[in-house]
């Protein structure tokens, strides 16, 4: 559980250094990758604690669109598919 916790304080850290005006195309991989880890880990029955993280996504996206359009919005779309996949296998 402690290698959880600190995958979730460093998912964290990745979302506040974004909302802080940090480049997603700069965190997204290492996200990514903290996401997956923290979904392996997580125990059956919290899956839904990812819903908040996607709700995120989606403002990140939306904001991205209306700042830049289809251009900065893309990776954004593109991550949200990404962890839907491994969030879809995460135990609810």
């Amino acid at each position: 559980m402690d290698q959880l916790k600190v995958l979730f304080e460093e998912i964290g850290n990745y979302q506040r250094a974004i909302d802080g005006g940090r480049p997603f195309v700069e965190v997204r991989s290492d996200m990514y990758n903290r996401l997956l880890e923290a979904s392996i880990l997580l125990p059956p029955g919290n899956g839904h604690i990812w819903d908040d993280f996607r709700m995120w996504v989606m403002q990140e996206w939306a904001a991205a669109y209306q700042r830049a359009g289809d251009a900065e919005a893309e990776p954004w779309r593109e991550f949200l598919k990404e962890i839907g996949e491994i969030l879809e296998k995460s135990p609810e």
